[in-house]
């Protein structure tokens, strides 16, 4: 038996074609502000934390520290920012929510005052986690959040610290309280070890480049820049990952 098919002029009107316009894809994960070729920040470094865990993989804390007049990093300013946030109170607390198989290995410092300035890396020991528990997976992170005096999210920043334990997990699958308080201590004290080396603690803008939004809005070129961090909080205790890049 033979089936016919009907569509009706109602289903499928006519269109004039002198009415159609030409459809542009937009990449939405394009940066249209980015600027590849210039990539300094005036009295800037990125100084890096660098987490070993389970597997051989590494995540990285990029943060940047402001200094004035010539840059002077050394091997020594690392090793010395490395023993700062792996000694104490405060980081004995955080270790000990940390897994035995994460460690803050190291700190590496850039200069971002000019293009192509070659990394200068710690040597000193690597500080492990002490916790008793099993560790959770890679990528499971809780973050502390950078606040700067201005609002907006170019005047904000974000650390996510790996490499937890499940002793860190609290009833609800969240963080256990201690362990955000941990966090939270640990964190404060960066800006302190940053300094006692000549940088501050900042937000670290690169050039953009002046942009169209997708709804017309003109989005002006920024100069490069930093802007001190003026507090770190941890704002909840819900656990995070930074998934879009994943870990290497």
């Amino acid at each position: 038996m033979a089936v016919y098919c009907y569509a009706s002029a109602a289903m499928s009107p006519l269109v004039n074609v002198a009415n159609l316009q030409t459809f542009q894809a937009v990449n939405l994960l394009k940066d249209p502000g980015y600027d590849p070729s210039d990539h300094r920040i005036p009295n800037c470094a990125r100084i890096s934390l660098v987490w070993s865990l389970d597997g051989g993989r590494f995540a990285r804390n990029e943060l940047h520290g402001s200094y004035s007049g010539t840059f002077n990093g050394s091997q020594a300013q690392c090793n010395a920012i490395l023993s700062a946030l792996t000694t104490g109170t405060n980081w004995t607390s955080l270790a000990a929510f940390l897994a035995p198989t994460c460690q803050l290995g190291n700190v590496v410092i850039r200069d971002l005052n000019q293009e192509n300035q070659p990394p200068i890396a710690s040597n000193g020991p690597a500080a492990p986690g002490t916790s008793s528990g099993s560790a959770m997976p890679v990528e499971v992170a809780a973050v502390a959040t950078l606040r700067t005096a201005f609002t907006g999210p170019a005047h904000r920043g974000r650390i996510y610290v790996p490499g937890w334990a499940t002793n860190a997990l609290g009833t609800g699958n969240v963080i256990a309280a201690g362990a955000v308080t941990a966090l939270q201590n640990w964190s404060s004290i960066i800006a302190g070890a940053f300094s006692a080396q000549g940088y501050v603690f900042c937000i670290g803008h690169p050039h953009r480049l002046a942009y169209t939004g997708a709804g017309g809005r003109q989005h002006p070129a920024r100069d490069a820049g930093t802007v001190p961090i003026t507090s770190v909080a941890v704002r909840d205790n819900h656990w995070d990952t930074q998934r879009r890049r994943g870990l290497k």
